[in-house]
């Protein structure tokens, strides 16, 4: 989405207007819902956390201090709220490779390439999560993230490089 129709629906929306919100929800939700993925690492969670992350979103619409910056500032809220519930549920000490394996026990896609990826660290997964699964440019997996482009990139280059070392071992077992 260009800054100039963000800043413009930012503040449509400042001005109660539901409807402008509604678009930034159709072009924010998928890099919500994949950074959510890529922290907690569990289909449900992400969801239910997303969908937290764009009620705040439009309960605090007021605090975003630069119009044209609604992506940065909802990916921060997402980040914010995934970490607040690791957090809570830290107690239950489950690891997040036992949740995948028990969410995809049924799967038949790609079995081996799931497994990996719970193995991977969350850096990498969120990145590769943002590029692959959600479809973003270089450029915007650095904003989410709030990196430069050029961590972007290395960071992805070293989770494929980890993710296609964890398929060659598997495959060699």
């Amino acid at each position: 989405m260009n800054g100039y129709l963000e800043k413009k629906l930012v503040e449509s929306c400042r001005g109660a207007d539901k409807s402008a919100y509604t678009e930034l929800v159709k072009a924010y939700s998928g890099r919500v819902f994949a950074i959510c993925l890529g922290m907690l690492g569990n289909i449900q969670d992400a969801e239910d956390i997303a969908q937290q992350t764009l009620l705040k979103g439009f309960a605090n619409i007021k605090q975003v201090r630069n119009s044209e910056q609604f992506g940065a500032w909802i990916s921060r809220i997402a980040k914010n709220l995934c970490i607040d519930f690791i957090r809570r549920q830290k107690h239950r000490q489950c690891s997040f490779a036992e949740q995948s394996a028990a969410d995809h026990s049924n799967a038949k896609e790609y079995p081996e390439l799931k497994r990996a990826l719970t193995k991977l660290s969350k850096e990498y997964r969120l990145a590769l999560l943002l590029y692959y699964f959600d479809g973003r440019s270089i450029k915007a997996v650095a904003e989410s993230l709030m990196i430069s482009e050029a961590a972007a990139q290395t960071r992805l280059s070293r989770a494929r490089k980890q993710l296609r070392k964890l398929l060659e071992t598997k495959g060699d077992k």
